[in-house]
């Protein structure tokens, strides 16, 4: 299929080609008569005759049209163009993790937030019997022209009702990959939860979490939470609903700034001695005024980005 503006799949005229897996190519478009732009994929000319990649296709369809949520890409139709099946879903327009780490670390409060965001939609596609398999920084989206703050998207490898197709490994994303995904046993949402928090730790640090070690700029409440994520064993990392939990409890904390902490040393003076007047400043009794003068405290305060 040639990147021509009267090239079309279906209704849908072709504007340019976008990253796709290599059993398929990917074209941003619009609709001939809707207002829309979707992200229309369709079967590598190489694919034909290949039940796999036919069937990945359309599985990512069928299984995105039961999530139901703002935090999915939505489906909009799927055909067959010359024995090459296409589906059609939502273009996201946003910045991906990816992308907004390349030059420097996500703050805290804003890391927690989309932490928060993601692990809510993967809590609700884990209800739903779906385990995303795959989730790496570039699938999570920030879209703030949305209805929903992130969007999750890459939907290929998804397992659903713990049926899964051959999945080809990404050289790349071995480091977002659950220790458990390398075996046949069975994989749930654990999975995901191990690679979201090895996206979050990297958005965080720059560094990847091998081994998971506290590093500078790191609050302890959500390096612990990132550790249990990254958690070996599957079964003592927390749900997605837990991380979503924690994570809303720990942005709230942060929402005002995550400046590090900062110990600074005072003078303590007698203020009776001011010409400000005491019940602007406080009092203290007149029996403790000379124990105090002239003593140093230690107090910790937000530094000033």
């Amino acid at each position: 299929m040639k990147d021509a503006s009267e090239a079309r799949i279906a209704e849908y005229v072709i504007q340019a080609e976008i990253a796709a897996r290599s059993t398929e190519l990917a074209y941003r478009t619009t609709h001939r008569v809707l207002p829309r732009c979707a992200r229309v994929a369709i079967l590598n000319p190489a694919f034909v005759g290949v039940r796999l990649a036919e069937v990945q296709l359309m599985r990512e369809a069928c299984i995105l049209e039961t999530l139901h949520h703002s935090g999915v890409p939505r489906v909009f139709e799927c055909g067959e163009l010359a024995h090459r099946p296409w589906i059609a879903t939502e273009y996201v327009d946003g910045t991906s993790i990816e992308a907004a780490v390349a030059k420097r670390p996500l703050p805290i409060g804003d890391a927690l937030a989309i932490l928060r965001d993601a692990a809510e939609v993967l809590a609700h596609v884990h209800s739903r019997g779906v385990v995303h398999r795959n989730l790496t920084p570039s699938a999570i989206v920030r879209t703030p022209a949305r209805g929903f703050p992130i969007c999750i998207t890459e939907w290929g490898d998804a397992a659903l009702d713990e049926t899964a197709i051959p999945q080809v490994i990404d050289p790349a994303a071995r480091s977002y990959r659950a220790p458990e995904l390398a075996t046949d046993g069975g994989v749930d949402g654990h999975a995901d939860v191990f690679a979201l928090g090895a996206i979050m730790f990297e958005a965080t640090t720059l560094a990847l979490p091998d081994p998971v070690r506290k590093l500078p700029g790191v609050p302890g409440a959500a390096y612990r939470l990132l550790e249990g994520m990254l958690s070996r064993n599957p079964d003592d990392r927390p749900t997605a609903q837990g991380v979503c939990a924690e994570a809303s409890r720990l942005a709230e904390v942060f929402a005002d700034g995550d400046a590090a902490i900062e110990e600074v040393e005072v003078e303590l003076v007698d203020i009776s001695q001011c010409p400000m007047q005491m019940s602007r400043l406080g009092w203290m009794p007149p029996d403790l005024r000379s124990s105090f003068r002239g003593q140093t405290l230690r107090m910790r305060r937000r530094r000033a980005p």
